[in-house]
């Protein structure tokens, strides 16, 4: 998952594989003023699209390690933002299995080109591999991030 924040509008984009590399993607934005953290908690609402995925089993990774912590805090953060984050931990539980995790910004390409892209376009996005009406950049960021991966 990604946000990215452009005159006062945050593009999310989330990405869903399977263990076998299949991939979809989803992108959407949202007209409002926040700052980078509160973006990328709400880029956690696409979780609706693992649910539409009847996944069981779901790895998510953000580049903003802040968000990372406040959803593996277990309700013991009193902030204003983690007591979000504890209502967003609470839908998770209707998956089998749940891991948050940091990843490196570099690992997040593709996530960000979503986010860029909807910006531009002013769009949601919705797409799978294999579509072949997908931007050739997924194309070439999906390839490095596989080789990136091994």
């Amino acid at each position: 998952m990604d946000a990215t924040i452009q005159e006062g509008r945050v593009g999310l984009g989330v990405i869903a594989r399977d263990n076998e590399g299949f991939m979809l993607g989803r992108g959407c934005l949202k007209e409002t003023m926040m700052n980078s953290a509160w973006a990328e908690l709400m880029a956690t609402e696409e979780l609706i699209m693992a649910k539409s995925l009847n996944l069981k089993k779901v790895n998510f990774e953000f580049d903003n390690v802040s968000i990372v912590n406040k959803l593996n805090s277990n309700g013991r953060d009193l902030t204003f933002m983690a007591q979000c984050a504890k209502e967003i931990c609470t839908k998770l539980k209707s998956f089998e299995a749940t891991v948050i995790t940091w990843a490196p910004k570099s690992y997040n390409r593709l996530a960000d080109f979503i986010c860029n892209f909807v910006l531009n376009k002013n769009c949601i996005w919705n797409f799978d591999v294999n579509d072949v009406n997908y931007p050739r950049e997924i194309q070439e960021i999906f390839i490095q991030e596989a080789i990136n991966e091994f």
